[in-house]
């Protein structure tokens, strides 16, 4: 050994090739424990238990597509009446808010002037008759001229027309309802002097009631006359009705189509005026209805939710029919999804998940009910 020693003493280089070669191997054991360490991480990150999700079974079910359309409730029709003849206002017979039917008296005229002159152009028109027969008799008689008796003819026909003419100025000094419908608003008080024109009073008709909206270009093919509608006012009431009106011409600005919906109203319960919700049916599609919180975005911003087949993540597209107080009804997933329902946040498409079932989570919680009962 103490020859050994002595050797290396006189030789450095094998006292650096030893050095050099412990040097190796401390090296080497390094990276063999490296790599091993790499290896029982894999086998680790492979060992991560799946994403949990929850899936519904949802079948799909037959509805009608809709449009939503926001409009206002309008009278049916409108009419101011006015005076057609001088007066004084000798009687009001409503008040403003009233009902009133076809030809119900609203004010009167002072008419004893035009009375008077009634029965003075009827005596005149007997007058010019009588003077008539006695021109014809004459006439026949050789004695009177035909001139004579053109004369008489027009005398008696220009009688009558005052005749006619002072029975409308009686009969107009009675401002009457041309149609069913309630007083909005009256212009004139007991005494007032009208003359040709005057307003006396605004009248709106309420049966049928319309609702008026703006349709865009897309869905107006969709729409056609005698079509049903219906209407949810502010305060909650639905009215039934049908499209009377879609107009021709588009309005300038907007492109939007102007269309008109009567509803019944006999009653004059619903006011014009108000804001009213109009659900338009279109086609039938088959659609599922699920709560908006399931619907996600994908990377491309597509709106849609996330199903499961075959244990994988799926990201369908959908399109969205119509809403209630339950939720939306969604298109494009055919008749029948497993929609995921809880978890979907943690999931990307094309993710193998692991997958449980409602009815499953559901006997899972009344099992663990029961044991802590």
């Amino acid at each position: 050994m103490a020859f050994t020693l002595n050797k290396l003493r006189q030789q450095p280089a094998w006292i650096a090739l030893i050095l050099f070669i412990a040097l190796c191997l401390w090296v080497a054991s390094g990276m063999l424990k490296a790599q091993d360490d790499n290896g029982l991480a894999k086998s680790k990150s492979t060992e991560i238990p799946l994403v949990k999700v929850t899936v519904e079974h949802i079948t799909a079910d037959e509805v009608t597509r809709e449009i939503s359309l926001y409009g206002r409730t309008e009278p049916d029709r409108v009419a101011t009446l006015r005076s057609e003849v001088k007066g004084l206002v000798e009687e009001v017979y409503v008040k403003e808010g009233d009902r009133v039917s076809k030809g119900q008296k609203i004010i009167s005229l002072e008419n004893s002037d035009k009375v008077s002159r009634l029965q003075s152009a009827n005596a005149t028109l007997k007058q010019r008759e009588v003077e008539l027969k006695g021109v014809q008799s004459l006439k026949n008689q050789g004695f009177q001229s035909q001139t004579a008796l053109a004369q008489a003819e027009a005398n008696v026909e220009m009688a009558k027309a005052d005749v006619v003419s002072y029975q409308l100025a009686v009969y107009k000094s009675q401002i009457i309802a041309p149609f069913d419908g309630i007083i909005n608003e009256r212009f004139v008080e007991l005494g007032d002097f009208l003359k040709d024109g005057d307003k006396i009073a605004m009248l709106v008709d309420l049966d049928p009631l319309v609702i008026t909206a703006n349709v865009t270009e897309n869905n107006l093919h969709g729409l056609k006359t005698h079509q049903q509608a219906t209407g949810r006012m502010v305060k909650g009431d639905l009215l039934q009705g049908k499209i009377r009106y879609i107009s021709s011409i588009s309005e300038l600005g907007t492109n939007t189509f102007k269309i008109e919906v009567e509803v019944p109203n006999p009653d004059f319960t619903q006011m014009a005026g108000m804001s009213t919700e109009l659900a338009l049916p279109l086609e039938k599609t088959w659609a599922m209805r699920i709560s908006p919180a399931v619907m996600a975005l994908d990377e491309q911003g597509n709106l849609g939710v996330k199903t499961v087949v075959d244990e994988h993540v799926k990201f369908v597209p959908i399109d969205i029919v119509k809403s209630d107080s339950q939720g939306v009804w969604l298109t494009g997933m055919g008749e029948r999804a497993d929609i995921i329902t809880l978890g979907h946040g943690f999931v990307r498409d094309g993710d193998k998940v692991e997958v449980v079932r409602t009815d499953e989570s559901s006997n899972a919680s009344s099992s663990i009910s029961a044991k802590a009962n």
